[in-house]
């Protein structure tokens, strides 16, 4: 047990400080993207994708009371609900984005059932991004590095800002992240052993993370081809003869097993097939795209930066004392095997990606950290016994530190603080009548982002601007309403909150209106008599 504990301390502490700064920002995480909205809905919904589809369900009458038990319904299980894959699958089938990671959400909620909360998201998430950081310090490990690098890089991913914003956002893409570093860790097992079943795994792995993302692929495939040219040069035949049909079978599978991935992929939606096709066709926006999303970079992996920065001025230091020869003899190339595609992989998201958010390069993410641990193991290589165990712990310690920093001065991304302060200001008016004014199948859009906020109020009514006269019946003699007014023109009504609100002046008895929030979608006012 000692001896258990004197080998494994640094990673103890590296997951310990890593869930500890994930619970700190858990309970900070105040508000929710729209997209993880869906992810409950999505998730939880039965056989209904979204709060409006073609008259399926809400919208498809002009002016329509959405109760508080409704909304409830959409996001979280209720009644027999439970465990309903079937319901999840044909969501999925409707929306972008295949159904892994909402298979799992279903699960999850189902143990929470009858409550929507953030934590059935975070939990699970949680879960899986630590899943991630200890397979990627297995993987450190796996290809020779020593303990002390392993927890030191799972450190600066684990607490970096673009790490953390994986976790907290309730989206796939902490899945993604895993199955990546999963995919990482069984290729890099095929470089030291060969065995069949790991080439089996590696197939598995492979249709789980398309599965999961449908960007997944690009990683993938640059990783396999990667692999596939480093066991031509080593004369791996026999592993190449196993890995190339399992991984191009777990690619094919996709196909078997969820075939609306080809709908997806020419849907010609925002995110589709098609709209990576004219973005790749653009040429004229690559720098200003590649740009941006080095920026992600620099920002999300500060630590790791300065800390590679750090190697690489040691080795520079040590070099001029070793002789080439030796120097080469101590680098080990099969860690560029996972780096080049990383690389490779990420200019090519930066180019075809349908906005420009860094969510898209998320699970790319663990392979650039891994770049410091290239580092680290050089470093450590070319000291050779002079990179004492006392040194080792003194440069974990001093990564710890450095990555500690940055979760403290670059929170994650997905937090929304100032949520709190809306929630508290509609709490003050949640017994007034709220009034939402949408398109009748536009509505769905702003009000899933919105649906937090609209659980204050136990019904909300949905109308359109064509006619006041519909809204008046229906607040009656109130004093004081809450309006939401749908503004997005790219999503959605695209309403002119002043000129609406003007009109509201002159055809009703409320005069005086005070913005209350302001969202993509949708502005919020307080009207009054």
């Amino acid at each position: 047990m000692k001896n258990t504990l004197k080998r494994s301390w640094a990673l103890l502490l590296a997951l310990v400080m890593v869930a500890s700064v994930c619970l700190l920002f858990s309970t900070r995480k105040a508000g929710m993207f729209i997209d993880e909205i869906y992810t409950y809905g999505l998730s939880n919904s039965s056989f209904h994708p979204f709060l409006s589809t073609d008259g399926e369900r809400y919208g498809s009458i002009e002016h329509r009371v959405i109760t508080r038990e409704e909304l409830l319904d959409y996001v979280s299980i209720t009644g027999d609900e439970g465990f309903d894959f079937a319901s999840v699958y044909y969501n999925q089938v409707h929306d972008v984005h295949p159904p892994l990671y909402y298979w799992l959400f279903n699960i999850a909620s189902t143990l929470a059932r009858g409550s929507f909360s953030k934590w059935t998201g975070l939990v699970l998430d949680g879960l899986l991004y630590l899943g991630a950081v200890l397979t990627l310090y297995a993987l450190v490990m796996k290809l020779g590095g020593s303990r002390y690098n392993a927890a030191a890089t799972a450190l600066l991913y684990g607490l970096s800002c673009i790490g953390l914003s994986t976790m907290v956002m309730i989206r796939m893409y902490v899945l993604l992240t895993l199955l990546t570093v999963v995919l990482m860790y069984f290729v890099a097992d095929l470089m030291v052993q060969f065995r069949p079943r790991t080439c089996v795994l590696t197939g598995l792995t492979i249709l789980a993370g398309l599965m999961t993302q449908y960007y997944f692929v690009f990683y993938a495939f640059f990783l396999c081809a990667s692999f596939v040219v480093w066991a031509v040069i080593k004369k791996r035949y026999k592993a190449l003869a196993w890995f190339i049909p399992c991984a191009m079978l777990g690619a094919v599978s996709l196909l078997l097993v969820f075939p609306a991935a080809l709908k997806h992929l020419f849907s010609g939606e925002l995110v589709s097939g098609e709209s990576a096709m004219d973005n790749l066709t653009n040429s004229a926006l690559y720098a200003v795209r590649l740009r941006t999303f080095a920026g992600f970079l620099r920002h999300g992996l500060k630590a790791a930066i300065y800390a590679g920065l750090i190697c690489i001025g040691g080795i520079c230091g040590l070099f001029p004392k070793v002789q080439a020869a030796s120097f080469e003899h101590r680098l080990s190339w099969s860690w560029l095997v996972f780096l080049i595609p990383a690389w490779l992989s990420f200019v090519l998201v930066a180019v075809i990606s349908p906005v420009d958010e860094p969510r898209y390069i998320y699970n790319l993410m663990p392979a650039f950290v891994l770049t410091v641990s290239f580092l680290i193991d050089i470093l450590e290589r070319t000291g050779g016994k002079k990179v004492t165990d006392t040194i080792r712990t003194a440069a974990f310690l001093a990564a710890a530190c450095l990555a500690l920093y940055q979760a403290r001065s670059a929170p994650p991304d997905y937090l929304y603080p100032e949520h709190a302060a809306y929630n508290a200001a509609l709490a003050e008016h949640k017994s007034d009548p709220c009034v939402f004014f949408a398109a009748p199948r536009c509505a769905f859009v702003p009000m899933t982002e919105d649906l937090i906020q609209l659980l204050t109020f136990p019904e909300v009514y949905v109308t359109d601007e064509e006619s006041l006269e519909p809204m008046r019946k229906y607040v009656g003699q109130a004093d004081e309403v809450v309006v939401y007014i749908d503004v997005s023109k790219f999503w959605s009504s695209g309403y002119d909150s002043a000129a609406l609100l003007r009109r509201i002046a002159d055809e009703t008895d409320y005069k005086q209106a005070e913005q209350l929030f302001v969202t993509g979608l949708s502005e919020t006012y307080l009207i009054r008599k």
